[in-house]
């Protein structure tokens, strides 16, 4: 289906815009969005031939048109899935860091105790325990 203004229509028929306005006003002749169809033309001039090289031309370039719109329409569909998809391993990773950041707070926390322990455990050990002591908690805060 292609559609035509009224006066291109006219021109194509060989008749005038006002004929074709009077078709459409005695509702012989359909419109669609202001424009005039080549099949409400067939049905109204059964015997006019509208398959000129314009009118080809013209149906290519509508075909041509409606490619590329379901070709948007299909690319518009994918990167809405995608976005989605990319949504959600944004989010489980989120959720990952989050519990990685919470073991590590924990770690710290674990690593902080665990000094002042040995810190404590040297003060208060014999002297022959205390150099190796030393030696592990001196190893610990490098690792730290």
């Amino acid at each position: 289906m292609v559609k035509l203004s009224v006066s291109k229509a006219a021109r194509m028929l060989g008749v005038s815009r006002f004929d074709i306005q009077n078709q459409i006003n005695n509702g012989k002749l359909q419109t669609h969005e202001g424009y005039v169809t080549t099949d409400s033309l067939r049905l109204a001039y059964p015997n006019a031939n509208l398959n000129s090289e314009q009118d080809r031309r013209i149906q290519k370039m509508q075909q041509i048109k409606n490619n590329a719109i379901h070709k948007i329409e299909t690319d518009n569909a994918i990167r809405n899935a995608n976005e989605k998809i990319y949504h959600s391993i944004i989010g489980n990773l989120k959720s990952k860091l989050y519990q990685e950041k919470a073991k590590n707070q924990h770690y710290e926390m674990v690593f902080s105790e665990f000094s002042q322990r040995l810190e404590m455990l040297e003060k208060n050990c014999h002297a022959q325990d205390k150099n190796a002591l030393h030696n592990l908690q001196h190893w610990v805060k490098n690792q730290h």
